[in-house]
């Protein structure tokens, strides 16, 4: 019979090739299992955790400001409390549930008639109060604040690794140059196509004191070093041993792939306030989708993906125990793995070897319990999923079918009361999808700037400065399938992407540039802006730090220099608008979607059916080209892609998005683009639209450098003000024509 139906790489462990094979990585992490007792013993945490009743979110802003302020000493401690908290708080909130499901299920029911299902919420109800007393133990012994629920941004960046990104640089400055290894490797399981990170590991590995050998996943799940003793064993032919850490293993897989369901039982935002049976409906179906995702994590093996991770279990334990005499565990093996993959005839083979021996009995050949309760659940939940996506799919058409006539006489309705309200040009800014500087707020800008003007010989938007050598190209047009188009990275680095979403959240406004309509390209999503004028603006009253405004306009002044260099222009390029964007997918939004983010279009001209582009009114026909400069990179989907036409996304060039990544082209019918639906997470990147037309340049820009200077040299506006309102372009001409100081600025600039 055929010893193994593996490849021979199932026998190794194969850890970053990236990395010229220079890592082997140590998988030994027997010794870093929690134990059942220290599991519950929760007493002696407070005694090792400097975080005592401190909330995880805390701690992990206290952490990144310590990063920010190049505090690396504290950026280490910090850090590593706030992974030590997280494992305790995890593992105290699964732990809770795991012990109360059980109890509930226990216990007798109030009355023995399973009355209009009544039975199952009476378990609920039980499990409620179970969990209050669990947790209130937990408070009590580590703070009252202990396990506050975790903001949904922060809770994913440390699910995904993301302090790694942090810790390792913090690691590096301080000279810890094999603890900066071991924390890059870590982030690099989850994000093994990060190149700049690659490189960076890459370097680490020939610094003073570092081993290759000795790299190692901080995050290494218990069951993988149990499972690589075990594939050891197998092959120097201990058989007893392999069998005996394969089943501890095979164990673990299980124990750790129901950790993280009972973790995804967590809280759920629905958006909006549901009958009682459709919220329970809802939150079900938000926690099924994350328990089908356990199994990827787990499959997940140092940055190699094994699809066939738990079934390949059955393969060493069926030759194993064939070895060692055991023929009816052996068989129990063989038919366990035949119920994850059938067809497979390496194993058909096995089987009929081992039905043709004479002591084997057909009863042997039984799936184990384990093996028939996994595969049936996921059937189900598979099933069940596809139930609700292809029912409610129809649903959602029959509803998109009844309204669509009501909604197009809605519109147009609408179309003729504004028309018969506004001037020609305001009809055209109504016509035209936003975001981008209306011909009204410019006219009213550029009027106004037309008087200070006069005065002296020209206002320019170009801040001189430095080029940076650290961005490097990335895709050129042979790559991406077009013309004038690139991708390049560099041109911000962690930290610069952190402090502008940090910005965003401050100042963000949901619907900014789409008259307050929070979902204006997808009902999943929500989307928030923030422009130059707003944030001059905040400077101006003093509401925000004039820092922010400098960040703002220095963090997009290398991209247009770039995009100017690299086409070689021989006019000079102008900011002709700026707007930092947020897409943020809501709680409720399904991970099967195909609905886009932003659908297809030109920047300057307008796509019709017939998939041609226009230029003309109401389009933005002034644009000339166009950049989007990317800030994260932590959320799924979202992906920017050149596009064809509007239908065929098949031919679609895809451009995935990364802190400090840049993709610029020009702004016609031959750059079609589109975004992907932000399937999880938020989304940030910084859209720039350039035009090589004096006329149309952003004025905002040079307001918000005479601002900048007003507010360095005489402090910000000390009358009275009220909050920056949506439409701000009134208050800025107001304070523009009242402030003599400001217009001197401006004369200045």
């Amino acid at each position: 019979m055929n010893r193994d139906s593996q490849p021979s790489t199932m026998l190794r462990l194969v850890v970053l090739l990236f990395v010229c094979d220079a890592i082997t990585a140590n998988n030994d992490t027997l010794g870093n299992l929690i134990s059942n007792e220290e599991h519950w013993n929760l007493k002696k945490q407070p005694d090792n955790w400097s975080a005592y009743n401190r909330t995880l979110d805390d701690l992990y802003k206290d952490a990144v400001q310590a990063y920010l302020e190049e505090d690396w000493s504290r950026c280490i401690d910090d850090f590593n409390a706030v992974l030590q908290g997280y494992k305790i708080y995890r593992r105290t909130i699964v732990g809770c549930r795991q012990k109360c499901r059980a109890q509930a299920a226990g216990t007798a029911p109030i009355f023995p008639e399973n009355i209009d299902d009544m039975h199952f919420y009476e378990k609920k109800v039980k499990e409620t109060l179970c969990l209050l007393r669990c947790n209130q133990e937990y408070r009590e012994i580590a703070g009252s604040r202990a396990l506050k629920t975790l903001p949904r941004d922060t809770e994913h960046k440390l699910i995904n690794h993301r302090v790694y990104e942090y810790l390792h640089l913090c690691y590096y400055r301080e000279r810890r140059y094999q603890d900066a290894a071991n924390a890059l490797f870590t982030y690099l399981v989850i994000y093994p196509d990060h190149e700049a990170s690659i490189e960076t590991l890459k370097k680490y590995l020939t610094l003073p004191g570092v081993q290759p050998e000795a790299v190692v996943n901080l995050e290494t799940a218990p069951y993988v070093s149990i499972y690589f003793q075990g594939v050891s064993a197998y092959e120097n032919e201990d058989y007893a041993q392999a069998a005996a850490l394969f089943e501890a293993s095979l164990s673990s897989y299980i124990q750790s792939e129901e950790e993280c369901r009972f973790y995804c039982e967590g809280p759920f935002d629905q958006g909006w306030h549901p009958e009682f049976t459709s919220s329970v409906a809802n939150h079900f179906t938000f926690c099924l989708r994350c328990k089908r995702a356990c199994s990827q994590r787990l499959n997940n093996v140092n940055g190699n993906y094994r699809r066939d991770m738990l079934k390949s279990h059955y393969n060493y334990l069926q030759f194993s125990y064939y070895k060692l005499g055991k023929l009816k565990a052996a068989c129990a093996a063989v038919e366990s793995y035949l119920l994850f993959d059938s067809l497979d005839e390496t194993m058909q083979n096995n089987k009929a070897y081992y039905r043709a021996q004479p002591k084997v009995q057909e009863e042997y050949f039984t799936g184990r319990q384990e093996a028939v309760d996994y595969l049936k659940r996921q059937e189900y939940e598979l099933s069940l999923l596809r139930y609700i996506s292809n029912e409610f799919s129809v649903i959602d058409a029959k509803f998109s079918k009844m309204n669509k006539k009501k909604k197009e006489a809605d519109r147009e309705n609408e179309k003729k009361k504004e028309i018969g309200k506004q001037t020609t040009s305001e009809v055209e800014t109504t016509l035209h999808p936003a975001p981008g500087h209306s011909s009204v707020s410019r006219a009213k800008l550029s009027d106004n700037l037309s008087k200070i003007q006069e005065e002296r010989r020209e206002i320019n938007d170009t801040k001189k400065l430095g080029v940076k050598n650290v961005t490097y190209l990335l895709a050129k047009e042979e790559d991406l399938g077009g013309k004038n188009r690139y991708v390049a990275d560099g041109f911000l680095n962690s930290t610069e992407c952190e402090s502008l979403m940090r910005f965003a959240s401050m100042t963000a406004v949901e619907g900014d540039g789409y008259n307050e309509n929070k979902s204006p390209h997808s009902k999943y999503e929500r989307f928030e802006g923030i422009t130059v004028g707003r944030t001059a603006l905040m400077v101006y009253f003093g509401q925000i730090e004039p820092t922010w405004l400098e960040m703002f306009l220095e963090s997009t002044e290398q991209a247009r220099d770039h995009v100017e260099r690299y086409f070689g222009l021989d006019r000079q390029l102008y900011f002709t608008y700026t707007h930092l964007v947020c897409r943020t997918a809501l709680a409720d939004s399904p991970m099967d979607r195909n609905d886009l983010s932003h659908k297809v279009h030109g920047d300057n001209c307008l796509l019709t059916d017939s998939n041609t582009c226009v230029q003309d009114s109401p389009a933005y026909v002034w644009r000339d080209y166009s950049a989007i400069l990317y800030l994260n990179d932590d959320f799924q989907g979202g992906e920017f892609f050149f596009a064809t036409n509007q239908t065929n996304r098949k031919s679609d060039i895809v451009v995935s998005p990364r802190c400090g990544r840049m993709v610029a082209f020009s702004a016609g019918g031959e750059n079609l683009h589109g975004v992907r639906g932000v399937l999880r997470g938020k989304r940030c990147a910084l859209a720039l639209w350039f035009t090589q037309d004096a006329n149309y340049m952003e004025y905002e820009r040079v307001l918000a450098r005479a601002i900048l200077k007003r507010v360095r040299s005489i402090g910000p506006f000390q009358g009275k003000h009220a909050p920056v309102p949506l439409k701000y372009e009134d208050v800025l001409v107001q304070h523009i024509n009242s402030d003599e100081s400001l217009k001197r600025f401006l004369n200045n600039s």
